[in-house]
Order: C-alpha cells, then structure tokens, then sequence
C-alpha cells in the first residue's frame, strides 16, 4: 500500500492509556510532524498522560475524555459532533482496542490506519480501513510503523523530543530545597501498576545502601499513592542516611525529577518509561513482562529480565509477584555497576 502524494491536514492520534503506553507512543507524534510538519495533530487521552502531552511541541491539541467512554452510549453523539468539527483526514490507531478504533470511525476519518490481528484485538482490525502488520519487536517501533505506508520503520531510531515543564520546575525546586540533596543522586520507584511487577522493599533498600557505599549517590525513593508511600517509607527506614523519601509530584514534577537524576531504578511501569523519554538513564526489571519489548527505549538502559515467566495461560496483571521474586539484588546491582561505570568513562572522556 502506497500513499504518496496523501498529505493530511488534521491527524487524530488515539491512544486513550495507559501512561507508559501513551509515552511510548509520543515518538509516533514525532515521526508524523517531521513527515508533514504543516499537519495539525490532535491526540486524544483518557488519563493521566494528557497533562505530559499538553505541552509537547509535536501536537496541537490533546482532547481528555472520560475513562471507560464506550459505557456511556449516551454521550456517543455528543463525542461524534465533537469530532467531526475537526475535520479529521487521517487517524492512527497505535492502542489497537474497540475502544480507540471506534473513536476514529466516529471521527468520521476515511483513511484510518490500525494493525491486523498481529497486534490489535477485538474489534479494531475490522475498524480500520488499512491494517499494518506488525514486525518491530520494542513497542515504540511497533506504534512507529503505523506509518509504514509512507515510509520504512528505522528501528531504533524513535525519538521523544520532551518539552520542559517549566512551571513543574519552579514548583519542584521549592519541594526540594529542603531536602539537601547532593547534586547528584539515584532514583528509586517502588510502585507499579500491577502487583505481579512489585520487587520486594527491602531488597530496593539494599540496591541502595551499595550504591552509596560504593558511588556516593543517595536514593530519592519516590512513590504514587498511600500504598506506594508506605513502601518507600519501608525503604526509607532501611536506607538511613544513605535515603530520602520524594515529596508528592505530579507527573510534570516526576518528569522534571528524573530529568535531573543521575538514574533510575525500577519495576515497569509509568515512572521508568518516563524516565526513558527525558533522556535518564534507568535499571529498570522485568517479571511478567519482557524488557525487549516494553523496556526503555535507547540503549543507555540496562534490563534485568526476570528467568521465570508466569505460566502460559496465568493471569499476567494479577496473582502472585514469583517472577519478580525471582530476581536478586546482585542482578540489579551489577546492572546499577555497570551503567554508572559507563556514565563515568563517558564523564572522563569527555
């Protein structure tokens, strides 16, 4: 399928969530500006992730709608108007669910590019009106290759481009001015989105006091939630000296925080994806999930892939963390040992 001489006016992006999804989507944003830069880009989001996008250079609008939309059949309408004023004249459909391929129907769109069966389910390959296959492994060049009928996928070759949240930089300078915190430090995440991807406290705890004893770097540990402040403080009473607990963020605030850290240290989820597109380098582990897939983007990370994988048919999201148990602290540690060695050469090369 060729398209050569197709420029759209108005692209309409629907990736609804999750939030490290929808990070990993953003260099699909990228490549479409840079192939029309005089194109309009509208992103449509249903969490959290809108208030990243909002400000990126790469999109001219990002609509929020409301979480689980399709259970509201009465609002269908209303949200179909809304979009046709747009005047859509292309959708790329990177989620692959009914529910983002039937929000590029309403748009009334009449090209609509979406996956087959290879990656999109349920109702979506049926709502596209051309499918692409999928063959990239990473799931940033997966979303990439939506725009395959114009132009190969360069594997690897994704790029964020993330703007700088300027007020989130004023607001987090007065959060941590009175932590007195070293210019440099490691950062910890404790939480994640599933609790078959959590990796113990105590053993986030030990990754750290090495780190201290041999670099110097204490953890700002940081966390989402009630839940995840009571395990970073579980970590935070077994760092001592060598911890700090981060204050409350927002995901502007988290983004300008880990700009600024030296690494990253964590589970998958929302803050190491975050980490990957502000350019931080980040250990990042996997248990359910494979890292080549939906690990960070770039090769300035490390990957610590769980050796035990739930069993085929298991539920992935929920049930017990065994594959993330199944992964030392002397794996994460030697990860930790290795990009800092790296970032030191560079440092003295230079």
């Amino acid at each position: 399928m060729d398209h050569p001489n197709f420029v759209p006016r108005h692209v309409l992006i629907t990736r609804l969530s999750a939030i490290g999804d929808c990070l990993a989507t953003i260099p699909l944003a990228v490549d479409v500006k840079r192939l029309w830069p005089q194109s309009r880009i509208t992103w449509i989001v249903d969490c959290g992730a809108a208030s990243l996008l909002e400000p990126h250079a790469c999109l001219d609008q990002v609509v929020r709608i409301r979480k689980k939309w399709l259970k509201f059949p009465a609002e269908w309408r209303c949200l179909r108007n809304t979009l046709l004023k747009q005047q859509f004249d292309l959708v790329l459909d990177p989620q692959g669910l009914t529910k983002s391929a039937l929000l590029g129907w309403l748009s009334g769109a009449k090209m609509r590019i979406g996956f087959d069966t290879s990656h999109a389910r349920e109702l979506a390959p049926w709502l596209a009106t051309h499918r692409v296959s999928r063959s990239a492994r990473h799931m940033v060049d997966t979303y990439r290759q939506l725009l395959e009928p114009w132009r190969e996928t360069e594997i690897g070759a994704g790029e964020f481009r993330m703007p700088v949240y300027g007020e989130a930089v004023t607001s987090l300078n007065e959060k941590l001015s009175s932590l007195a915190l070293a210019p440099e430090w490691l950062c910890i995440n404790v939480g994640a989105g599933w609790p078959t991807k959590l990796w113990p406290p105590e053993r986030f705890a030990a990754v750290g006091q090495a780190i201290h004893r041999s670099w110097g770097l204490r953890s700002l540990v940081v966390w989402s939630g009630e839940s995840e402040l009571r395990t970073a403080q579980q970590v935070i009473s077994q760092l001592g000296t060598a911890g700090v607990l981060a204050p409350a963020t927002t995901l502007p605030e988290l983004a300008e925080l880990l700009r600024r850290s030296k690494m990253l240290v964590s589970s998958d989820t929302g803050p190491a994806h975050l980490a990957a597109a502000v350019g931080t380098p980040s250990v990042v582990l996997f248990g359910p999930t494979w890292g080549d897939e939906c690990g960070p983007y770039g090769r300035q990370h490390r990957v610590v892939q769980s050796i035990v994988m739930p069993p085929r048919g298991a539920p992935k999201r929920s049930g017990k963390a065994d594959a993330m148990h199944a992964i030392q602290v002397d794996e994460v540690l030697d990860a930790c040992e290795d990009l800092l060695a790296g970032m030191s050469a560079q440092r003295v090369s230079a």
